[in-house]
C-alpha cells in the first residue's frame, strides 16, 4: 500500500510541475532592466568565448554595440590582430620569422613570373601585330586572296 501511494503521490507531482519550458525571447521595454540584462549577458558571453578561446584554442573575436550604441569588444587573442588578418584576407598569420620569409619569397617569385608573363604577352602582341601588318601589305601587292591562298600561292619574299 505504501508503495502504491508514493507512486500516486509521484504521478500527481508530475502533473502538477510545470517543468521545463520554452521562455519567450521579446524586448525589454523597461530601459534600466535592459541595461541590467544586456550586461550581465554580455559578461557571460565573454566569459563563454574565453573558456572556449582557452580550452580548443579557437580565434574568437566579438564586437557588441550596446542599445545605447557604446561599443564593447572582446578579441582572443585580440580583436586588432585579427581584424587585419581579415582585412589583409590572411586568417593564417605567421609564427615563425622563417614562415615569414618564405611567404615573402614566394610573393616576390609569383611577381617575377607575372611580370615576365606580361613581357611575353606584349612580345606576342607585337608579332601578331606586325604579322598582320604583312598580311595586308602582302595582299595590296598581290592578287592572292589571304584567306584562301596556300603557302605555294604567296611570292618569296626578297
Amino acid at each position: 500500500m505504501a508503495m502504491e501511494s508514493s507512486l500516486v503521490a509521484a504521478a500527481k507531482k508530475k502533473e502538477t510541475s510545470q517543468g521545463k519550458q520554452k521562455i519567450p525571447i521579446k524586448n525589454i521595454e523597461d530601459r534600466a532592466l535592459r541595461r541590467v540584462v544586456f550586461n550581465k549577458l554580455r559578461k557571460d558571453f565573454f566569459s563563454m568565448a574565453a573558456k572556449l578561446c582557452t580550452t580548443t584554442g579557437a580565434r574568437i573575436d566579438i564586437i557588441v554595440f550596446s542599445p545605447s550604441g557604446r561599443l564593447f569588444t572582446f578579441g582572443g587573442p585580440s580583436v586588432a590582430a585579427a581584424l587585419r588578418a581579415f582585412l589583409l584576407d590572411s586568417l593564417r598569420r605567421p609564427t615563425e620569422p622563417e614562415e615569414v620569409l618564405r611567404r615573402v619569397g614566394a610573393k616576390e617569385a609569383l611577381q617575377r613570373r607575372l611580370e615576365k608573363l606580361r613581357t611575353l604577352a606584349i612580345a606576342r602582341a607585337h608579332e601578331l601585330a606586325r604579322a598582320r601588318e604583312e598580311a595586308e601589305a602582302a595582299s595590296k601587292t598581290t592578287d592572292v586572296d589571304p584567306v584562301t591562298a596556300t603557302p605555294d600561292d604567296i611570292p618569296a619574299r626578297d
